[in-house]
């Protein structure tokens, strides 16, 4: 018998099931993470759910034993049996599970239940029958209404007017609740029911109906003319006196009319091994309210607590939210909300705390956490303060734990941390927030409530701030402080408010912090204070007040769980020269090939990704930075071979190769060890070739399966292959190429018009300087490992890597590379370099010297014969230059990572220069595609004159920056691993001209260009130092300092007025076919601005002179280092428009450099210019001001009309030009 089950398809099993339905629409199926959930609607609305996977399902039977979290519950408030018949059906499906084998099918579970039921229904129908007493007496038909008499609902009244033809339907108006905007009405022959109209209302929100303007009958005041019934009140929905109330989850109960406690798991007991059920689940938009509603044991006279509790209800009843978290909740309040119908009717959940209920005897108060038509799947209640004893406990928190999904829960902690009134406040906060952040056994968690403080309480706010990249406060994600500073807390504006405060000060107390969550990514759809009206009291004198002294702050959130799933995977692509080699091998197009690309896998099933910033910052940038670790290799395959169980043909790689893919295999699953449900499972490294239908097929395939000789191919990248969630008829395609190394490939293009576009433009890097580059970066990392290895030191490990334009792989004047050393943990000894680097932890700036000092002095110690200099600089942050004598310039900067005790890999702390640059790789999805648009760009930017941020425009780092978010944005789907090695002249016309076109009309006056969405908001007209520039750009790391800071508005101008250039160029040329494409691509790096533009009439020449041309670059170094203050002060303070020159003219004799600046007035004007003459002068003085001044070094100046200017520039032969 369970053979031929096996033999039955998924869907022929369903339909089984549905043939002993009364309806094949009560078996529904419902997508849930990586899990299909089956929902099997029985008789009297109660159902049997369980979850499976539908793609580990295909030779499986349907049993107990292969399916998930299988349940009887109700599947509405409308069930019909008495509890007595529901604990009877439950404890015999309970029973029924337990005992049954686990190789039992779901189609005999579902039998015996239906069954069962019928046998339970028709024995209580006897027993009432036998039971029967006949009346004793007759009773008239008056009497016998009144003592069955009870209120009939909305879905009643409306069928009696739809079918009693005494009653003219034109006359009536039925009035409807819409949670948002409150009662509405509508004619009877408009109205729609929701199941008969997509806009239609469910008749549990009929609140009245009117015939002839005659109310008939009325949900709220239990008036029922049309049945006889015109004033009933339903006694059970009064909370009685005797209503035992404890701390707990309780819920109400429509069949009994009361509140039931409902039996809960603390937390500390919840395995979260155990799959969420869809009770204990969030809706993934959901809708939150978090309000402080004012206890009145303080000035109750003056804030009317009856008035505003009732306006505070009908506040929430008018939103209706999801999760309901109130502060300074007391047990009048609570006896006044179990009132209320709308909680009842919306199936409401409530956690009380005992601080609440018993407020009355102790003048305590607490919090209530409320959730709609969902429960938590445990909770506990907590002590706020950790280090007060269990007996001077005030103040407690509510931590309840929900699902996301089965898999993935999240918990929510309702807080109220110590006001300003209470003893050491300030304090006891921090230690508050200090305890819940390091101490919460979860990576998702929500911190909601009063949080008692303001953005400028300082120890608070720096406390926060060492979270920030962890814990996201979600007012500041999308809101600027400055401009919409969300005050919760506003006396200048609440009357509630300005009763209680004694400072009168206005804060933003109430929040939510959202801890960066794991397999999970969030959008804001709406956060915004509500509850900010006020109510009249005294309507003779017009008198108001406010609902609470806090606003409510109401937050609509999207989450969306991040998912693994088998249409998506981590893969290594062979090159696409071996294609047809390896296609040839499959019969026909072969099933492999046709939805997959070749392929060996490294982790499948993958993490389904949407392009999210989170999925970037979560998975893709750990992933390269790990990669960044592992150098490329070569991978050699040489033989086939199978997998009997699964009839599958596969080529396999050699032994060397294998042991090669294994490593990388258990770098990524340690990195990313959710995408491997079986670690304990061998990694066997094989591209499959066919998948056969049975052994025999195999056998006869095999032995026509032979390899002339073995194949190699590069492994330099790794791909994120991915297809429709909906289709899985579309084929695979490359979402990410993700690169492994330090360094990307050199730029290189297969496709040959490509190839010599690039060419005829020198836009290649010729090879001896790249070699030069990579000699001396690994002659340096040599150098750095005799100071710094595990025999020097013990407590210490160092990296050593290159940033900036060789890690990308594109041409560029200097070699970049930072110097990391990372603090480690060691048992053993420390050494004595360990010793002194320990002694001087405290003091950063002495460390850091004592570093360069060793590094340089080991830097001239190795290359003494080989370097023209190495020095130290003091920039931004102190870097050793160092120029060797083939003219190779390196610099090295220094981070130092104290007390981290992390590698580089899994260090959480960015690394300067290399996350940045990571991120745009990742972001640009195509690493290759983006190097050839940033060349071409690059190229632009330098002949326009608009390349270099040390003359106050854009720098190699801003404009890699508008290229990620190009390919990003416009780069099209990359259908094949062909899309990417034959990317051609056609392609890189297309995102240029996005580029031209996007930052043309870009509004670079008021917004900033974010590769972060949720930034934009918060970062437009910020005043941070970091932001500062006519020109936003922004790093996607944190601090997201602005890459163009340097830039003013005049040369943002020029900028901009360049990128218009171009726009109308490509709008005037022909640009149909390929040869067209080409020359229009020319003919745009071919256009040159020269300096200076038309309208500059007054140069300015700041000549620099020394005895030694080696010194000469370091004193111009200085000087470029104190231009942007000068130019600012020229265009801010002295109002001129000002062009700089993007190059250094160097004279004959090689020890003088000239540097020209233009200006828009002429030169008589500008001589009498005091304010100009002034900051000159200041200029002069900071250039003279050089620590490292040698006597030799020098600087004059002298102004030049334009046309004497000119006449000096044909006179004058320069050697040579220098950025």
């Amino acid at each position: 018998m369970a053979e031929s089950n096996s033999e039955i398809t998924l869907t022929e099993r369903l339909n089984l099931i549905r043939s002993i339905l009364r309806s094949e629409e009560l078996l529904q199926i419902q997508s849930s993470g990586d899990y299909d959930q089956v929902r099997i609607k029985l008789d009297h609305d109660i159902q049997i759910t369980f979850f499976f996977d539908s793609l580990s399902m295909f030779n499986k039977p349907l049993i107990i034993e292969t399916v998930h979290d299988l349940q009887l519950t109700k599947s509405s408030s409308k069930c019909l049996l008495t509890n007595e018949q529901w604990i009877k059906i439950r404890q015999y499906f309970d029973e029924l599970i337990q005992q049954s084998d686990k190789t039992a099918s779901i189609q005999s579970i579902v039998q015996s239940i239906q069954d069962h039921l019928l046998q339970i229904l028709a024995s209580n129908k006897t027993t009432k029958q036998k039971g029967k007493k006949p009346p004793k007496t007759t009773i008239s038909d008056k009497d016998s209404s009144s003592t069955t008499n009870r209120f009939r609902g909305g879905e009643l009244i409306y069928n009696r007017i739809l079918h009693d033809k005494t009653i003219d339907r034109s006359k009536v108006i039925i009035g409807y609740e819409d949670r948002f905007t409150g009662i509405h009405e509508i004619a009877f022959n408009e109205f729609k029911k929701v199941h008969d109209h997509e806009y239609g209302v469910p008749m549990h929100r009929l609140r009245h109906f009117k015939i002839n303007g005659q109310v008939v009958w009325d949900r709220t005041n239990k008036i029922d003319i049309l049945t006889g019934n015109k004033n009933i009140t339903n006694s059970h929905n009064l909370i009685k006196d005797d209503l035992h109330l404890a701390q707990g989850l309780f819920y109400f109960d429509q069949s009994t009319q009361q509140w039931i406690q409902y039996p809960h798991v603390p937390i500390t007991s919840d395995d979260q091994k155990n799959p969420s059920t869809i009770e204990t689940c969030l809706p993934s938009r959901c809708h939150f309210v978090t309000w402080n509603i004012l206890v009145d044991y303080h000035h109750s006279q003056l804030i009317y607590t009856s008035q505003r509790y009732q306006s505070i209800l009908d506040n929430l009843k008018s939103l209706l939210p999801d999760v309901i978290c109130l502060q300074e909740v007391t047990k009048p309040f609570i006896n006044l909300l179990l009132n209320q119908i709308w909680l009842q009717e919306n199936h409401y959940y409530i956690v009380f705390m005992e601080k609440a209920l018993d407020s009355e005897q102790t003048k305590s108060y607490g919090q209530l956490l409320l959730t709609k038509n969902f429960r938590p799947r445990s909770f506990s209640i907590c002590p706020l303060d950790t280090t007060e004893k269990a007996a001077d406990v005030t103040k407690q928190i509510i931590i309840a734990r929900f699902g996301l999904n089965p898999k993935i829960t999240i918990d929510l902690v309702n807080l109220h941390l110590n006001s300003n009134g209470s003893r050491n406040a300030e304090r006891r906060r921090c230690q508050t927030l200090e305890h819940l952040l390091q101490n919460l056994k979860t990576n998702n968690f929500m911190l909601i409530g009063d949080f008692n403080f303001g953005d400028f309480d300082l120890k608070e706010n720096d406390l926060l701030g060492k979270y920030q990249e962890e814990v996201h406060d979600l007012w500041k994600q999308i809101y600027n402080i400055d401009e919409n500073p969300g005050h919760t807390f506003d006396p200048s504006r609440n009357i509630c408010a300005r009763i209680m405060s004694d400072s009168q000060i206005n804060r933003r107390f109430d929040r939510y912090l959202l801890h960066k969550l794991d397999n999970v990514y969030y959008s804001i759809e709406n956060l915004q204070l509500v509850g900010t009206e006020t109510i009249p009291i005294d309507e003779s004198n017009e008198k108001q007040i406010n609902l609470s002294d806090h606003y409510a702050l109401q937050l609509i959130i999207d989450f969306q769980t991040r998912i693994i799933n088998h249409r998506s995977a981590l893969v290594i692509l062979p090159s696409t020269n071996h294609w047809p080699m390896i296609k040839s091998f499959c019969d026909g197009d072969g099933p492999s090939f046709v939805q997959w690309p070749p392929h060996f896998n490294l982790l499948w099933p993958f993490y389904y990704l949407n392009h999210s910033l989170d999925d970037q910052l979560d998975i893709l940038l750990p992933l390269r930075i790990l990669l960044s670790q592992i150098s490329s290799f070569q991978i050699q395959v040489d033989d086939f071979d199978t997998f009997v169980e699964n009839h599958v043909s596969f080529l396999k790689p050699n032994e060397k190769s294998t042991q090669l893919m294994k490593e990388l295999f258990e770098k990524t699953k340690r990195l990313l060890p959710a995408c491997v449900k079986n670690p304990q499972n061998e990694y066997n490294p094989h591209l499959t070739i066919e998948q056969y239908e049975n052994a025999e097929q195999l056998k006869q395939a095999r032995s026509s399966l032979v390899l002339d000789k073995p194949f190699d191919f590069p492994v330099e990248y790794v791909y994120i292959l991915q297809r429709c969630l909906k289709d899985d008829a579309q084929p695979f395609h490359i979402l990410y190429q993700i690169p492994l190394g330090p360094v990307l490939p050199k730029l290189n293009s297969i496709d040959s018009k490509l190839k010599e576009f690039f060419q005829t433009m020198n836009l290649y890097e010729n090879d001896e300087s790249y070699n030069q580059k990579h000699d001396k970066f690994t002659k340096l990392s040599s150098c750095f490992q005799q100071i710094f290895n595990q025999q020097n030191s013990h407590h210490f490990r160092h990296s050593f890597v290159p940033y900036g334009s060789f890690r990308i792989g594109i041409n560029g004047q200097d070699l970049d590379t930072v110097f990391v050393l990372n603090e480690v943990k060691s048992n053993e000894d420390e050494t004595e370099l360990d010793k002194t680097l320990i002694q001087m932890q405290h003091d950063k700036s002495s460390l850091n010297n004592h570093i360069l000092n060793l590094l340089e002095t080991q830097i001239k110690a190795n290359f003494e014969n080989e370097i023209v200099y190495c020095r130290k600089v003091q920039a931004l942050f102190s870097i050793i230059s160092i120029l060797f004598t083939d003219q190779t310039k390196v610099e090295v900067s220094l981070q130092i990572k104290l007390n981290e005790k992390q590698s580089l890999e899994s260090s959480k702390e960015p690394t300067l220069g290399v996350h940045e640059i990571e991120h745009l790789l990742i972001h640009a999805r195509s690493p290759p595609i983006f190097q050839h648009l940033l060349t071409f760009i690059r190229k632009w930017a330098e002949n326009f004159g608009i390349y270099g941020q040390v003359y106050g425009y854009l720098g190699g780092y801003s404009w890699a920056i508008l290229c990620a978010h190009i390919c990003h944005s416009f780069l099209t789907p990359i259908k094949s691993l062909y899309t990417i090695e034959q990317f051609s002249v056609d392609q890189l016309f297309s995102l240029v001209q996005s580029f031209f076109s996007t930052y043309s009309k870009f509004n670079w006056s008021t917004e900033a260009l974010t590769l972060v969405p949720r930034l934009s908001k918060s970062m437009n007209n910020s005043s941070s130092i970091l932001q500062r520039g006519s020109m936003r750009i922004l790093s996607p790391t944190p601090p997201h300092n602005n890459s163009a800071r340097a830039t003013m508005a005049s040369n943002r101008d020029l900028i901009v007025e360049s990128f218009q250039r171009i726009e109308n160029l490509l709008e005037t040329i022909n640009t149909i076919s390929s040869e067209d494409k080409f020359n229009a691509l020319k003919r745009i790096l071919e256009l040159k601005v020269n300096f200076p533009i038309e309208k500059i009439q007054t140069i300015i020449e700041c000549t620099l002179s020394t005895d030694n041309p080696n010194e000469l670059d370091e004193w111009i170094g200085w000087m470029k280092s104190r231009l942007a203050y000068f130019m600012n002060d020229c265009e801010t303070k002295c109002n001129l428009f000002v062009q700089r020159n993007n190059s250094i003219e160097y004279q004959s004799s090689k020890n003088e450099g000239v540097y020209s600046i233009g200006f828009e007035i002429d030169e008589e004007r500008l001589k009498t210019h005091r304010s100009f003459s002034h900051c000159l002068s200041r200029f002069l003085d900071q250039c003279n001001s050089y620590s490292n001044r040698k006597e030799s070094m020098k600087i004059s100046h002298k102004l030049l009309s334009i046309h004497d200017w000119k006449l000096e520039q044909m006179l004058r032969k320069p050697q040579r030009l220098k950025n």
